[in-house]
């Protein structure tokens, strides 16, 4: 989502702008999407929301001030090795982000743009750091890009308002990770799933194993 928020922010879409989701090849890498099908031409809003894996390498290599891995530093990534070091692999996930820093991006979302560390007991950390990553425009937008409308992707509050669930799903190479990310209303919820000893699973899918945790 935050690549294309980046891209919102410094006008190179909108939510119905038209991506190429086809085979191309970026320096001898040919990337292909989860389900190894191309689309072709794509709107941006539906490019996010299925993890088209072109679009978003495209969209990635037209980003400046900042550029992905900048604006990830930013919001409090603590990369262990160099931006040369990941290459392509950053845009699909192949850095190394923790579960507390993925809150703390996604938080960012809901917060209209404005990064914060996380405090884990009231009255600790430093609550006069804020950071405007993004404009509220951007991030209000990639939150609608989220939404699809699907009523199973939603649920009901206490009084009986309906929310939409904004979230993303992650799998980890060789199926050692599960993941899904995103917001429930005004609350942020991160799911894992994976062995502590690193052993893979063919079902440690985030769409499989992770999203019927995330909407319970």
């Amino acid at each position: 989502p935050f690549i294309y928020a980046l891209a919102l922010d410094q006008g190179l879409i909108h939510p119905l702008t038209l991506l190429a989701d086809t085979p191309r090849s970026f320096s001898g890498y040919d990337p292909e999407n989860y389900d190894g099908s191309f689309r072709g031409p794509i709107g941006a809003a539906s490019a996010l929301r299925s993890s088209r894996n072109v679009p978003a390498i495209a969209l990635a290599a037209r980003l400046k001030n900042p550029n992905f891995y900048g604006f990830l530093h930013s919001a409090g990534v603590a990369f262990l090795s160099e931006e040369n070091h990941y290459g392509l692999s950053l845009v699909l996930g192949g850095a190394e982000v923790s579960m507390r820093e993925l809150a703390g991006l996604y938080a960012m979302l809901g917060n209209k743009g404005v990064w914060r560390p996380l405090r884990f007991l009231h009255g600790t950390g430093r609550e006069d750091t804020a950071l405007p990553l993004l404009s509220p425009e951007a991030a209000f937008v990639t939150l609608s890009m989220l939404e699809d409308g699907d009523p199973d992707r939603q649920v009901r509050s206490q009084r009986g308002a309906t929310l939409p669930l904004r979230l993303k799903t992650g799998t980890s190479n060789g199926f050692r990770d599960a993941w899904a990310v995103g917001m429930v209303g005004p609350y942020v919820l991160v799911v894992w799933l994976g062995n502590f000893d690193n052993r893979p699973n063919p079902l440690l899918v985030g769409a499989i194993s992770a999203v019927p945790l995330f909407t319970q």
